[in-house]
């Protein structure tokens, strides 16, 4: 099957080869460089997302563009420090996609209603979401199949001979798409599930064993987590071009830049004036305006 990958997508995995080859093996520690970001409340939500994902990707090429051979026990405990790291990242950038597919796409009117309140009022919140929630495609996932073959074959400190396992693909590289507004919530959800799978390849602190720099496991695990990086940070730049245009509206440049603090207030009052409303009736129940001024409010708070 041939595959059609976009030149952002080819561009993004070969920003992660030229990096990781030219890392030096040793590694240090970056709880305290990170740390700090992930806690930030000054910036605005588009400002916090870009800080986050800069550091992923340095969290992640510095941590892992190792030779698996030379990581002893003292190198085992940065990576025991770095890797939960980027877990948290990771969850904090999810958050930040949550925040702006419930409610900023509303304000933009490209949604209607929240598909988080659509999944409550249904009788399987969990079997609705992954219905409707997917929006990865076979092509999609060919296309990281493919970056991880060229992540194998073009970095230096990968098994070449691990290669044998995987089917190089008949590829052709197309242009961007043009893209418009509209196509904001697609793009935010393939990042959402793109980052849903790159922190299923990377585990808990607890869980960092030895085995994990293993010659099997090593050069299947890695090489899978630089390619879902790619995919997302060739995804965020899709999304990077159309805020650029949607800044070109004073109203929607301003909720762009407001401050996350700004932005936690303001769903906080919203929320204690349905609540008052509520109390003050007769017989409460609780409506769908609710649910989604509710759920802003907690997609806001974890940012």
């Amino acid at each position: 099957m041939r595959v059609d990958i976009e030149k952002g997508y080819v561009d993004s995995y070969k920003k992660i080869i030229r990096e990781a080859n030219k890392r030096k093996s040793s590694l240090k520690s970056k709880k305290g460089k990170y740390e700090k970001a992930l806690f930030r409340k000054d910036l605005s939500i588009e400002n916090k997302k870009k800080e986050l994902a800069n550091n992923l990707h340095e969290l992640v090429i510095s941590t892992l563009s190792v030779n698996a051979k030379k990581v002893n026990n003292k190198a085992l405990s940065k990576f025991k420090e770095n890797i939960p790291l980027m877990r948290v990242i990771i969850y904090k950038i999810k958050s930040i996609n949550n925040y702006l597919e419930e409610s900023f796409l509303r304000d933009l009117g490209i949604i209607k209603k929240s598909l988080i309140v659509k999944a409550i009022k249904s009788k399987n919140p969990v079997k609705y979401l992954e219905k409707t929630g997917k929006v990865l495609s076979k092509k999609d996932i060919g296309r990281i199949e493919h970056a991880v073959y060229e992540l194998m074959q073009e970095i230096i400190f990968f098994d070449k001979k691990i290669l044998k396992d995987y089917k190089k693909k008949e590829v052709k590289v197309i242009g961007a798409e043009k893209l418009g507004i509209k196509d904001l919530e697609k793009i935010l959800k393939a990042q959402s599930e793109l980052l849903d799978a790159l922190e299923a390849k990377i585990p808990p602190g607890k869980k960092v064993k030895a085995k994990l720099f293993g010659k099997e496991v090593f050069n299947k695990w890695v090489p899978m987590v630089f390619a879902l990086l790619s995919g997302f940070e060739a995804e965020y730049e899709k999304e990077k071009l159309i805020f650029s245009k949607i800044k070109k509206n004073d109203r929607l440049r301003k909720r762009i830049e407001n401050k996350i603090k700004h932005v936690v207030n303001e769903k906080e009052s919203v929320l204690k004036i349905k609540e008052k409303r509520a109390l003050a009736m007769k017989s409460f129940k609780v409506s769908d305006d609710y649910r989604q001024t509710l759920h802003e409010y907690v997609s806001a708070a974890s940012l």
